[in-house]
């Protein structure tokens, strides 16, 4: 017996040695982060969580990933005093259409200002983050079986964007704790997520005419002006969320493959960790040449176009993706890289950076989203020069290349299909002009768009537009000849006088 009480007490010794040594590891892990912060209230902070040692693992976490998260926002303030107004442009009436006459009314102007993290962090901020989200982990049934991997990703985190920091916990809390309490389903994850998208709702929506001044709104904000985009929505959704022990992050397209401008949606994990996206289906129907988690982890740079070490590529959690190799006319100068382009909002924006150059001379690119156009280029994350000619990676991801216009046989084309039906009888065909891209730019056709009426075979009279003339095996866009905008981003190809949209 005494041989047996010895293992056992050597064994006891050892776990708690163990336990001791891998708590003065991470103490030294958060007091290192909290010094490269140069802010004295993160000592403070780290020593509060030195007792707990899933509190001190959090905070390290937080504290060793704080650098490139800051706020973004602004003030309205006197323009001659430089005083700063509490008048707020987040109530019912302000539009992105009117807020300027707002303004000038009042006498205000709006002074931008960037805070960061790490600078301006208190130590009560830092701590009460983590006590509230240690509470929503461990204290609600539905929220214990997460792992501490996606509670630390998804949960502890304090912010999703550059948010202002406010006490958005405690108000979604408050909101919500009676709500869950009379509810009368079982209370797992997506039924208490459910009743949380439900009432935000309920209060705040998608409007074309929000504000769109900073990158995401407060929640009284929010609460307030009961409008907004796609990415103050999906920040609001998510902080509802973490705030009730439900792992969430937005997954964020910068640019849609065949159509203007990108989109922020919500995500929220079930108990088994597996993503579940708020809307499914409808919103992907414009292709994404790529898909972003947003993490609070700083360790996911590489493979972005963007820069943005908060973006983790999920493109093939989504669609169908490709990983292809290919040459390029000219190589990177200075501070640039290769990568591949799509084209929206009037140019070509880059969105998929290339990896290695092989010895082949080739470039490889990895998880490229399918049924895209897509130009090679050289950028510095903005600009970019053309290298090489524009491709189609079809649905099966096959790879085929335009850019050189057969201007040896000419072809008309009906345009009829490429016009929205709300302008088929209004749009001025004498506006727009058709241009073909040949080798690295946009070349006008020099043929006019014809509008005629045909009669339809119910008898009722409508207009077709049409343009003859143009160099065959092209790709076209319509453009305005005001300010040379593309026609709500009509690019096509046609063949046999049949145009299709990229």
């Amino acid at each position: 017996m005494i041989r047996y009480r010895y293992i056992a007490f050597t064994v006891l010794v050892g776990g708690a040695f163990a336990l001791l040594t891998g708590c003065d590891s991470c103490l030294r892990r958060a007091r290192q982060a909290a010094e490269a912060t140069g802010n004295p209230d993160m000592y403070r902070a780290v020593d509060a969580c030195a007792e707990d040692p899933q509190k001190l693992a959090a905070a390290a976490f937080l504290l060793e990933n704080m650098e490139g998260h800051y706020t973004r926002t602004f003030d309205l303030v006197n323009p001659t005093s430089g005083a700063v107004s509490g008048y707020s442009l987040y109530r019912p009436g302000i539009t992105s259409d009117n807020y300027h006459s707002v303004l000038d009314s009042l006498g205000l102007a709006i002074r931008y200002r960037t805070d960061n993290d790490a600078e301006t962090m208190t130590a009560e901020y830092f701590i009460r983050n983590i006590d509230q989200a240690f509470l929503s982990w461990r204290g609600n049934p539905w929220s214990q079986n997460y792992s501490e991997d996606i509670f630390r990703r998804y949960i502890l985190p304090y912010r999703i964007d550059a948010e202002e920091l406010t006490d958005w916990r405690t108000f979604f809390i408050e909101r919500y704790t009676p709500m869950i309490d009379t509810m009368t389903v079982r209370r797992d994850v997506r039924s208490v997520a459910g009743l949380i998208i439900r009432d935000v709702k309920s209060w705040f929506g998608f409007h074309r005419d929000a504000l769109v001044l900073k990158p995401a709104l407060t929640v009284r904000e929010a609460f307030a002006y009961g409008k907004g985009e796609c990415g103050s929505i999906a920040d609001i959704f998510v902080l509802a969320l973490r705030a009730m022990g439900i792992a969430a992050t937005v997954d964020r397209i910068p640019v849609w493959g065949t159509s203007n401008g990108g989109h922020a949606e919500a995500v929220y994990f079930d108990e088994d960790g597996n993503p579940v996206m708020l809307a499914t289906g409808n919103w992907l129907a414009a292709q994404p040449p790529k898909v972003f988690r947003t993490e609070f982890d700083n360790r996911f740079a590489a493979g972005n176009i963007f820069g943005e070490p908060h973006y983790r590529d999920v493109t093939a959690n989504y669609v169908a993706t490709s990983n292809i190799a290919m040459s390029f006319d000219s190589i990177p100068e200075g501070a640039e890289r290769v990568a591949l382009a799509v084209f929206g909002n009037e140019r070509w924006r880059p969105i998929v950076q290339g990896g290695h150059r092989a010895t082949d001379g080739r470039y490889h690119f990895g998880g490229v989203g399918r049924s895209i156009l897509y130009l090679p280029v050289c950028t510095d994350g903005r600009a970019v020069r053309v290298a090489g000619r524009p491709f189609h990676l079809d649905p099966r991801g096959n790879i085929q290349y335009y850019g050189d216009p057969d201007t040896t046989h000419r072809v008309a084309v009906d345009l009829t299909p490429l016009i929205r039906d709300e302008d088929r009888d209004t749009l001025n065909a004498a506006d727009y002009y058709i241009a073909y891209w040949n080798r690295d730019r946009w070349h006008p056709a020099g043929r006019p768009i014809v509008k005629t009426t045909a009669r339809a075979t119910d008898g009722v009279p409508e207009c077709v537009y049409s343009v003859s003339g143009l160099p065959n095996r092209a790709i076209y866009g319509i453009f305005r000849k005001r300010d040379g905008r593309t026609y709500h981003r009509r690019i096509f190809r046609a063949w046999n006088s049949i145009p299709t949209r990229f």
